[in-house]
């Protein structure tokens, strides 16, 4: 079945949300609790893309240990590298630099692995990421990626409870936008495409609260803009995000174990 994209409204230049500390360094929480959203399959793209749900493993990265400030890293050489939340971290005149990017181009598919938005995704090339919540507090798993009983889950579910504003994983575009229509049962999700060293990642916030979402389809957002609120839309049995990613294969992968590999760039 074809299922036709929302409407999208019309797109404006935002100015910057209030700052916020951005990030926390991740941990799963041992125990799990029986609040859960729909099975991967529920979530997953139309079925003529038939994307797998699959584990993978992160690239690593080695750091040198140096001193630093707040603001820069030194490097032995003494070369000056910018610190990654501070690169991440957006002008009023950058998002709207950005988002005449985005305004000039024409929405592709939110599938498949693909930037929808492909010239501003390019321009929105970083290195930092985040949790979608700032405090380890309201990181608490309720259902983690991977197998489970009726099937796979292709995302991990955080219930930092009703109405607690979410934020993007990192610095992209709004590519999908659904209204309480998601077809697999996820009721009101954003979908936002990110440049992540150059290497595709799409992040999809599921579940969210009626009438809290934020963004709009072509949107350039930054880790201090609010997206939504967790709620319990769709097929859900209680208040919680489920946050999936997608790479540029469309192969689901863990957040939080591909979060914790990159703490080197969270508070």
């Amino acid at each position: 079945m074809t299922i036709a994209p929302p409407a999208r409204a019309e797109r404006r230049v935002r100015g910057l949300a209030r700052k916020i500390t951005a990030g926390s360094a991740l941990v799963f929480i041992g125990s799990f609790v029986a609040v859960t959203s729909l099975p991967a399959q529920a979530m997953q793209a139309p079925s003529t893309l038939a994307p797998e749900v699959a584990s993978i493993e992160p690239s690593s990265q080695e750091l040198d240990q140096v001193a630093a400030d707040n603001d820069t890293f030194f490097a032995r050489d003494e070369i000056t590298v910018t610190d990654p939340l501070a690169a991440a971290s957006m002008t009023d005149a950058e998002f709207a630099n950005y988002q005449a990017v985005a305004d000039s181009e024409v929405a592709g598919s939110s599938y498949g692995g693909d930037p929808a938005f492909p010239r501003a995704w390019e321009a929105l090339n970083t290195d930092y990421v985040q949790s979608p919540f700032p405090s380890l507090a309201q990181l608490r798993i309720t259902s983690p990626f991977g197998y489970r009983p009726g099937g796979s889950h292709g995302g991990t579910d955080i219930a930092p409870g009703l109405g607690t504003q979410i934020r993007p994983i990192a610095n992209g575009v709004v590519s999908e936008v659904w209204q309480g229509n998601n077809p697999g049962g996820g009721g009101y999700v954003v979908f936002v495409d990110h440049n992540i060293n150059g290497q595709f990642v799409q992040s999809w916030y599921a579940h969210m609260l009626p009438g809290s979402i934020q963004v709009e389809v072509g949107q350039v957002v930054d880790i201090t803009t609010v997206i939504g609120q967790v709620g319990s839309s769709g097929r859900s049995t209680g208040p919680h995000l489920h946050l999936e990613l997608k790479n540029s294969n469309y192969v689901s992968f863990d957040p939080m174990l591909w979060l914790q590999t990159r703490q080197m760039n969270l508070e």
